[in-house]
């Protein structure tokens, strides 16, 4: 048998440990929180603070020397966190040259870069041209700095008496010139 204070020491915790399933449900029950705390008080829920901004019905444009250069009208425009990148619902652009009215681009969906100066439209969007032409692709980019409309995605072309279709193109407002690539299929009617 075992005697002295040292050797029952040891199986006090022991037999704690072992009569836990006895006792344990009702001191476990006794130190739970009472009193009909707020879950909100009880559990604090963990929330991001996001930058930014929202704004509906929004319109804004750029002049240069003076002159109209570029509008963008949204339904919705919002910010997260990059104040460089605002986030536009329902979208109209219009591009100009000289004050007058080059492109009209619409789009369910868009982003302005405000530090590279790009804007990029997705969702159905639709580039009308000045001379007829109708655009149509799924994304398109235009940069105001290097002046162009830009898309890799899918696209359509449509002019009087003819139909392009291709993968990507390039529309260089400065030489006035498209480049359609990809597998390209012209329809000349």
């Amino acid at each position: 048998m075992m005697t002295g204070y040292r050797n029952i020491l040891w199986l006090l915790p022991v037999a704690l440990l072992l009569s836990w399933p006895i006792w344990g449900g009702a001191f476990t029950r006794a130190l739970s929180p009472r009193g009909g705390m707020a879950p909100s008080i009880a559990a604090p829920q963990k929330t991001t603070a996001v930058a930014g901004f929202s704004m509906d019905g929004v319109s804004f444009s750029q002049l240069k020397n003076g002159v109209r250069d570029w509008q963008i009208q949204a339904k919705q425009l919002y910010s997260g966190e990059d104040q460089d990148r605002m986030q536009l619902v329902t979208v109209e652009a219009q591009v100009f040259k000289n004050a007058e009215r080059r492109f009209v681009i619409t789009g369910k969906e868009g982003e302005y870069n405000s530090k590279k100066k790009i804007l990029t439209m997705r969702n159905g969007v639709n580039v009308q041209a000045e001379k007829g032409f109708l655009i149509q692709s799924d994304s398109i980019s235009y940069d105001d700095q290097a002046r162009k409309i830009t898309t890799l995605a899918p696209v359509q072309i449509t002019g009087k008496d003819m139909d392009i279709h291709g993968k990507g193109m390039v529309y260089d407002m400065q030489k006035d010139a498209y480049d359609v690539s990809g597998r390209v299929k012209v329809d000349i009617q």
